[in-house]
């Protein structure tokens, strides 16, 4: 029997003190969740998926790169959809810290 998953994202988040801490938190046949810690001046530098990467800011902010594009400011509550392809990163460029969750189908 299935069982719905419900996470604490405060007692869930991890950060590495080198670099961002991914923990996956489900997987799933097509898709899996991680929870992405980024302390002060850490960076997710610009990469591509074979399939659709949607990032959600659960905390903090920091700056979506895309290549070519200007740094864009993000924040809480925003969702960044990133089709197949695309290259994106994410920085923190605050001091404080910065949580996402990511969905890779």
């Amino acid at each position: 029997m299935k069982k719905t998953l419900v996470l604490d994202v405060k007692k869930t988040s991890k950060f590495g003190e080198k670099k961002p801490r991914k923990k996956v938190v489900w997987k799933g046949e097509a898709a899996r969740i991680a929870l992405i810690g980024l302390l002060p001046g850490q960076q997710i530098d610009p990469h591509e998926h074979d399939g659709i990467h949607i990032w959600i800011v659960m905390e903090g902010s920091g700056q979506f790169l895309a290549e070519g594009k200007k740094p864009k400011a993000i924040g809480p509550g925003q969702i960044f959809v990133v089709p197949t392809g695309e290259h994106h990163g994410i920085r923190n460029a605050t001091r404080k810290k910065l949580v996402l969750a990511s969905i890779s189908a």
